[in-house]
């Protein structure tokens, strides 16, 4: 992205809000379920309807600069299309098939616009992380844009990879609460520093450096693990470790296991 950074306006050190304190956070990863094509209104209203807390997804940028959902640079890998997604108009985007890849019940779905996305989540209670991917159609201002035209600042967590990202957004949206993707653990502290409410952690490192959570988590902010299709076993211990949010591919399962389901016979 090319956009001037400016310095990131003056933000509270903690998310004050119980609602990121109080619970286990599931988040359902590219609204991700087994037979599901992943980043698709199919995936999110599957998502809605098992009442998941947050549904992330991957945005990037069209040729013409709209906001789009793919976790890949191309489409070759969840489309009947080829070519990067920066070289293709929405138009030309909205006629590819996104379901029949997984399913042949899930054709003529399309890769879906933030703004579907965002529609479809009014009014559920549902909340969206935006992994932000790098690229340069996609434009911070178009997503802080729409996000305000559908008043979701408040249900609408950014994702930023980098801190120039972060600055970007925390300048187009003060209010907007931001968590960041850090590469590796010396990235923390810089991104804590420039206005991150809440930061994504691996589970190994976790495991590596316990106290590491703890720490951050003593500051006030919450720590989310990207826990991608762990099973049982793996989803336990993260609840056992005490995080605050789980990135999970199998929303069902780790609803059962938040509902009360029993972990503690289940060994590491």
């Amino acid at each position: 992205m090319s956009q001037r950074v400016d310095k990131p306006a003056r933000r509270p050190r903690a998310v004050d809000d119980p609602w990121f304190h109080q619970r286990i956070v599931l988040i359902n990863h590219r609204g991700l379920s087994p037979g599901l094509p992943e980043n698709t209104l199919a995936a999110f209203k599957n998502s809605v309807a098992l009442g998941v807390d947050v549904i992330e997804l991957d945005l990037r940028g069209t040729k013409d600069h709209r906001p789009v959902v793919l976790h890949d640079p191309t489409v070759d890998r969840t489309t009947d299309g080829a070519g990067a997604i920066e070289s293709l108009m929405l138009r030309q985007l909205k006629k590819l098939d996104a379901g029949s890849h997984v399913n042949g019940k899930f054709s003529g779905e399309r890769v879906p616009t933030y703004e579907a996305v965002l529609q479809l989540v009014a009014g559920t209670g549902v909340k969206l992380l935006l992994d932000i991917k790098p690229g340069k159609t996609l434009a911070p201002a178009n997503v802080v844009r729409l996000t305000k035209k559908y008043r979701a600042e408040s249900n609408v967590i950014v994702g930023a990879r980098t801190l120039e990202d972060l600055a970007l957004f925390r300048r187009l949206s003060p209010t907007i609460r931001i968590l960041g993707f850090v590469k590796n653990r010396r990235d923390i502290d810089p991104f804590l520093r420039a206005g991150a409410e809440i930061i994504r952690l691996w589970p190994q490192w976790i495991d590596a450096t316990p106290a590491l959570m703890r720490k951050i988590q003593e500051s006030g902010h919450p720590v989310w693990v990207t826990a991608d299709d762990a099973g049982r076993k793996d989803l336990c211990k993260l609840i056992r470790q005490g995080v605050n949010g789980i990135l999970s591919d199998r929303p069902e399962l780790l609803a059962e296991l938040l509902g009360g389901a029993e972990c503690g016979t289940i060994k590491d």
